[in-house]
């Protein structure tokens, strides 16, 4: 009897610790339903105080902001809205059409990677007020991997440094000194695991929380990285009794929506369950305090009864409950090239294995929407990248004296166009001009490909009624040219990968 009456009271509690420190599945199921809820009130919030120039104020009835705006961009991206669709066209403007005419002056780096997280959000060029933005934010970067504008008072803010890293990885492009710049965030986390905006700063959430999600973007593995279960630990200390997040001692004890929002998006990243009792008070958690916040009318409040920026407020909600980490247009669950499934790329496609080969290799890369885009065509630029790359040259030393007028230092492929230069692997289009965004033609593939072959190979290089004729013939005969080759049509991404392993292949024998 008294056995029975041992497993009875273990049961009981069982029952009541799990019913105090757990959400059941019903509940589970049920937060989920009543998020998804959130999102479509948040979003029928939004359409009601757009303005008729397209953009969102910080408040209703207010002038549009183009930062406010920026961020319903993308919020909206993350809930899978298409913002240059009739449905957010006010008066005929959508919001990109709202931010393209305003036409403002980026000052500080955060400007321009804000607008380069937008843009790319929604797959639009990367080319506002005529600057190339990922250009400009790779000319930002430091000798130590810091990303700043020393002139402009930036050296030391981390936040800069974050957003700068978080923009780059939104167009699919590889951070530059990638291990320098994470050895330099991590250089900059508190004894108490969190990190502040700025170095010697104190911590708080919000940045600590884009500090997890930039860590992983740069290689970090949430589940066996040092520095980042510091920041989780530390953003655990931040939980507040109902259930959400405090940014921190200088902002005030007080959870609030804001860094609700920063929080659920590190946890997503670092692949946390937000259900499970680490991340509960008291039966709640950050997404259900966050959905508390939001008012009848659909916006977020900051903190419980303060309307601030209600506009923003409820952006940042809608990116946190759609479960997107920035850059909202990156799939986190394949961003690890070693897991890389594209989505657009099967395994029967014809050059999936060339393809993939040069992705394991870091030759290539798909983009942040977990595609390949095979059949997009290639730039010059690219393709001297792909070829320098797949040679394994990309550290090689260079002479840096280029003559072309339309190739600065700053541009994301100078040391690529350098190297393939002095090794006479590609010249340019002119004695002034290497065109790096003109689209490459099968004959400038062939004859570059032939070019980096040893000497003995291309003897006997004849002349034809085309500049190209010997080339494409030698490289023919070398089998290094991709099927349906035209030397005169621009090649796809899939063409140059082909032929780039077919060259490889030919250099290892």
């Amino acid at each position: 009897m008294s056995k029975r009456k041992s497993i009875i009271s273990v049961i009981l509690c069982l029952s009541i610790f799990f019913t105090i420190f757990s959400i059941s599945f019903a509940d589970i199921e049920y937060i989920k339903v009543s998020r998804d809820r959130s999102i479509d009130k948040a979003i029928e919030y939004l359409h009601k105080v757009q303005n008729d120039d397209g953009g969102f104020p910080s408040k209703k009835g207010k002038k549009s902001s183009v930062a406010v705006t920026c961020w319903t961009i993308m919020a909206l991206s993350a809930a899978g809205e298409k913002v240059t669709d009739s449905s957010w066209r006010s008066k005929g403007k959508s919001p990109i059409d709202y931010i393209k005419e305003s036409k403002i002056n980026l000052e500080e780096t955060i400007d321009y990677a804000r607008m380069l997280l937008t843009l790319s959000s929604v797959n639009e060029d990367y080319t506002y007020n005529g600057e190339n933005l990922l250009n400009k934010i790779i000319s930002f970067q430091q000798e130590d991997g810091e990303f700043c504008q020393i002139e402009k008072g930036e050296k030391g803010m981390i936040n800069a440094h974050m957003w700068s890293i978080l923009a780059i990885t939104s167009t699919g492009h590889d951070v530059p000194n990638s291990e320098k710049a994470k050895k330099w965030l991590v250089s900059r986390q508190n004894e108490d695991g969190g990190f502040g905006w700025a170095e010697g700063i104190q911590s708080d959430l919000d940045d600590t929380a884009i500090a997890i999600q930039t860590l992983i973007i740069l290689g970090e593995n949430p589940k066996t990285s040092y520095v980042v279960k510091k920041a989780l630990e530390y953003m655990k200390n931040q939980m507040q009794k109902d259930g959400g997040f405090s940014a921190g001692e200088w902002m005030g004890k007080d959870s609030n929506s804001a860094s609700d929002s920063w929080g659920i998006q590190a946890l997503i990243a670092a692949g946390e369950d937000l259900f499970a009792k680490k991340w509960l008070q008291n039966g709640e958690n950050p997404i259900t305090h966050l959905i508390k916040l939001q008012s009848k009318e659909g916006f977020f409040y900051w903190k419980k009864g303060v309307n601030s920026s209600p506009v923003q407020m409820t952006a940042y909600a809608i990116i946190a409950l759609c479960q997107k980490p920035f850059p909202v247009n990156l799939d986190y669950k394949s961003y690890k090239l070693k897991d890389r499934v594209f989505s657009d790329l099967k395994n029967d496609y014809w050059a999936y294995d060339e393809i993939m080969k040069l992705v394991r290799e870091n030759v290539l890369s798909g983009y942040p929407d977990n595609t390949f885009k095979p059949e997009k065509l290639v730039t010059r630029a690219e393709f001297t990248k792909y070829v320098v790359a797949g040679l394994g040259l990309k550290d090689m030393r260079y002479s840096d004296n280029l003559k072309f007028d339309d190739i600065s230092k700053n541009h994301w492929a100078y040391d690529f166009i350098c190297i393939g230069v002095n090794k006479g692997f590609i010249k340019g289009r002119s004695e002034s001009k290497f065109d790096p965004n003109g689209k490459i033609t099968g004959a400038e593939i062939a004859t570059m490909l032939v070019r980096c072959l040893p000497k003995e190979k291309i003897i006997n290089l004849k002349r034809g009624p085309y500049w190209y004729s010997g080339y494409v013939e030698i490289a023919k005969k070398r089998n290094i040219l991709y099927p349906n080759f035209n030397p005169e049509k621009a090649a796809t991404r899939a063409q140059c990968a082909y032929s780039v392993m077919k060259l490889q292949n030919i250099l290892q024998d």
